[in-house]
């Protein structure tokens, strides 16, 4: 087996992700044309978006308030069933991770990531939300 650090020993990393490093950016096929009237009726999209940010910041700054007022302790994990579902996460995640980093090369060529990281997202999920 090739040189691993310890914290990946015991996990699967023959795990396909579906991207490759490259030493180049891929071509791109074609770019879109930008339509001129989209600009022109950016500056009222805008307005509209600084105007409900503003929004989400003061509904937000609201929660914040009620929840530092409601704050409770933490609790040490103790259960082993939870344990044990932070260990299957890692077995997830570290696998993915690594192997991103296994390359210095300076781009990662990933078709097709979006079934991939679905099929990642829902076995994420089943653990942390049963």
């Amino acid at each position: 087996m090739a040189d691993i650090p310890d914290y990946m020993r015991g996990f699967d990393l023959d795990d396909d992700w579906g991207f490759t490093p490259v030493t180049a950016k891929p071509e791109t096929e074609q770019k879109p044309a930008i339509d001129p009237s989209i600009i022109e009726n950016s500056n009222l999209e805008l307005a509209k978006v600084k105007e409900d940010v503003s929004d989400i910041k003061s509904m937000m700054n609201e929660v914040l308030q009620i929840a530092s007022e409601n704050r409770t302790q933490a609790v040490e994990i103790t259960d082993e069933a939870i344990q044990q579902r932070f260990k299957d996460i890692e077995k997830i995640i570290l696998p993915f991770l690594y192997n991103l980093s296994k390359s210095d090369e300076p781009y990662i060529h990933w078709p097709n990531r979006g079934p991939i990281i679905k099929a990642q997202i829902e076995k994420v999920l089943k653990l942390t939300r049963g």
